[in-house]
């Protein structure tokens, strides 16, 4: 019998998809069923980028480009970035990718090699180990903990053995699963405790423009020259301009690192979607207010949920998201009272009162889960109704 590569043998589709795909298949029996799991936003993508799109194949962009994409548009990410985030970008440090999960992909396949490793800070996206893993390397969780908040806190590090195997470190502000956006001062911390180990800082901003409470987002590149030159900048418009379908996204780096993740994508996927490249040209000018309307829409949802959960408080606490559109719950009163593990609780909870979350053990944490707020307020009512129903059932 034919055997498979040893690198896949262990590998499982996300279980995100996996609860997605249940819940899609219990709506086609009939079933109203809300999703909580998957984070994709319920708006459609701004119409302008659609037009952009539509007209450049109506003028025959659809052939191939440059791997590392248009150069009009790395022009446009390189201005883009450099005025909002605060530090100087270069066109040619610009890798166009299939997404920002892609270019996590790229960036992984290009960085480690087989029998290093890479540190997360846990819970983290269910994405990481894996892409980790079938490069090779293995995962060192750095644990965060909800009494910190689940911020980032190197004092909780010092009795860890860093392996000198250790290549890089992924940070995730905002964060997936938490919703969590760390502050400048945290970042400069733990920016600074990988610098003294030698990391490199892969740095993963997708939801850089959905941040709530009045803060901001911080790039880890504007921490100074040292960080800049050690980190890889992973982001998109998948999340603030709700074109998770649309496959496209970005990587910043230092010239040498991009045109090795180019040549790597040249071997591969050879680029992104020509007309989706030519639209995201568009994208990057859009004012502020475009994603911001979404981010208001957002908030008003993330708050209404929060009321919600703190009246469910004898079952449960979470922490306070300030970014993206999740929350990380703790449902360990209930679940070790009623002898249940996180993921038979998402199990039932889908089966019996329809609605859809994702297991915190999937992220690293048992006896949680992570719900998404990025559905309509009619939905997260009755999503909030049947989840108190099955709590106090």
């Amino acid at each position: 019998m034919l055997k498979l590569a040893n690198r896949v043998s262990t590998l499982k589709s996300s279980s995100i998809m996996e609860i997605s795909a249940k819940a899609a298949q219990l709506k086609a029996q009939g079933y109203e069923v809300i999703s909580l799991a998957a984070g994709e936003p319920d708006f459609n993508t701004p119409q302008p980028i659609q037009a952009a799109a539509t007209l450049a194949m109506k003028e025959g962009i659809t052939k191939y480009t440059p791997a590392a994409g248009f150069q009009a548009l790395r022009e446009a990410i390189a201005k883009k970035v450099t005025k909002e985030n605060s530090y100087s970008v270069d066109p040619e440090e610009v890798l166009v990718t299939s997404g920002a999960k892609h270019g996590l992909y790229l960036t992984l396949q290009c960085l480690v090699n087989p029998g290093e490793a890479v540190l997360i800070p846990t819970p983290a996206w269910v994405s990481y180990r894996p892409m980790i893993e079938l490069a090779g390397a293995s995962v060192i969780p750095l644990p965060l903990y909800e009494e910190d908040g689940y911020r980032p806190n190197v004092d909780r590090w010092k009795g860890m053995a860093i392996p000198p195997n250790a290549k890089g470190i992924i940070i995730n502000s905002p964060n997936n699963p938490t919703g969590v956006v760390y502050s400048r001062e945290e970042l400069m911390k733990l920016t600074g405790w990988a610098l003294q180990r030698n990391l490199w800082i892969i740095s993963d901003e997708i939801y850089e423009k959905i941040v709530y409470d009045n803060l901001a987002h911080t790039s880890v590149a504007a921490l100074g020259p040292e960080a800049k030159r050690a980190t890889i900048t992973i982001s998109g418009f998948s999340k603030s301009y709700a074109m998770t379908g649309w496959r496209f996204g970005w990587a910043i780096a230092d010239k040498p690192f991009i045109s090795k993740m180019a040549a790597l994508q040249s071997q591969s996927n050879s680029h992104v979607t020509s007309f989706v490249q030519w639209a995201a040209i568009t994208a990057c000018d859009l004012p502020e207010s475009v994603a911001g309307s979404m981010v208001a829409e957002f908030d008003k949802r993330r708050r209404y949920c929060m009321e919600r959960l703190d009246k469910l408080s004898q079952h449960l606490s979470y922490t306070r998201p300030t970014g993206a559109f999740y929350i990380f719950i703790n449902l360990s009163k209930w679940l070790i009272a009623n002898k249940m593990t996180d993921l038979e609780f998402c199990k039932d909870l889908l089966e019996i009162a329809h609605v859809g979350m994702v297991p915190g053990s999937s992220f690293g944490k048992e006896h949680t889960i992570r719900m998404s707020y990025a559905t309509n307020l009619e939905n997260l009512t009755k999503a909030f109704d049947r989840l108190e129903s099955f709590l106090t059932r």
